[in-house]
């Protein structure tokens, strides 16, 4: 092992472990509690009870936003990591799934190079560690945002046809945080519940956009805001943009259902060489031996991952089709 390699993954695995404890020990110190008390003052004097203060209290401690991590606001919107928590419906703490995160990856990363005495393995076990947690919460993102969108359409004819029946929108909002399943039901929810306790509806809806990273909403609270401003039939709007998604939702179904033969070939070319590798590893241990203890071997192993993933992306530009 190569002293300035070892004392290299020493000085990350600790800076990432220093860095962890700091936003736990940050989060767990901040002084939520006076400013969300200081919130509660500013609300409407009519409102005054101590039923209503409990309420806004627990709501404003529930909902406290990335306000708490200011570090992270200059971050693009995937490495922003307190909008991506709101954006994949995850309550954890930042502070401490970093925290975490990073603890789990560095044991994790001791052991494999305890037990592989590889300090290459080690690095890429830390890796994975890291990355491991953070594709999880990409996932729970897309699968939000893609539930979000598919109940839209229904979304905006209720709201649409509140407003027909003479209600107000806020009255449209409550029957959609009612009538309809999450998220929907809770975005809506929370931007009722954000208007009924004083804040701008026209804040609450940007906030609502910025949390569903979703163009289709972002047109929606665009209409709401222009209709605020200068009029109009906001009802026939919101039946014309529930057409358009609804069309486009189907369009994009067909694309999906033409391209999934692509999709599944690029999974079996990208999986089935490795699972090839592990099963002559198993049968035949020593059969692979030039491949992995030459240094010829290895550029031509390199070189073969390096390709598979240019693959992989290829496929994937071409089977992603936008509609």
């Amino acid at each position: 092992m190569r002293p300035e390699i070892a004392a290299a993954i020493v000085f990350v695995c600790t800076a990432g472990f220093i860095a962890g404890m700091y936003y736990a020990l940050a989060g767990v110190l901040s002084s939520e509690s006076r400013a969300v008390r200081k919130r509660v003052d500013s609300l409407d004097s009519r409102l005054r009870s101590p039923e209503y203060s409990k309420q806004a209290i627990a709501f404003l401690r529930e909902h406290k936003g990335t306000r708490g991590y200011a570090i992270f606001s200059e971050f693009p919107p995937l490495l922003n990591l307190p909008l991506l928590f709101q954006q994949a419906g995850m309550t954890t703490d930042v502070a401490w799934w970093l925290a975490s995160t990073v603890g789990s990856a560095t044991v994790a990363a001791v052991l494999v190079w305890l037990f592989s005495k590889s300090i290459l393995y080690g690095v890429l076990g830390w890796g994975v560690g890291l990355c491991l947690p953070y594709l999880n919460v990409l996932h729970k993102r897309k699968r939000r945002i893609a539930a979000f969108e598919s109940c839209l359409p229904q979304c905006l004819e209720l709201i649409s046809r509140s407003l027909k029946a003479g209600h107000p929108f806020t009255v449209g909002l409550q029957m959609v945080s009612t009538e309809l399943p999450p998220p929907v039901a809770t975005e809506f929810a929370r931007v009722y519940a954000e208007q009924q306790m004083g804040l701008p509806l026209e804040d609450s809806l940007r906030e609502m956009a910025a949390r569903v990273a979703l163009l289709d909403l972002r047109f929606f609270v665009l209409s709401v805001l222009i209709h605020r401003q200068t009029g109009g039939d906001l009802s026939e709007v919101l039946d014309n943009l529930s057409t358009v998604i609804r069309d486009r939702l189907k369009v994009h179904g067909q694309v999906r259902a033409l391209t999934a033969e692509g999709r599944y070939s690029g999974w079996v070319l990208c999986l089935l060489p490795f699972l090839v590798f592990f099963l002559i590893k198993l049968t035949n241990p020593g059969y692979l031996d030039p491949l992995l203890q030459t240094p010829t071997g290895r550029k031509m192993l390199y070189a073969a991952l390096g390709l598979m993933f240019v693959g992989v992306l290829l496929i994937r530009k071409i089977v992603n089709i936008k509609v």
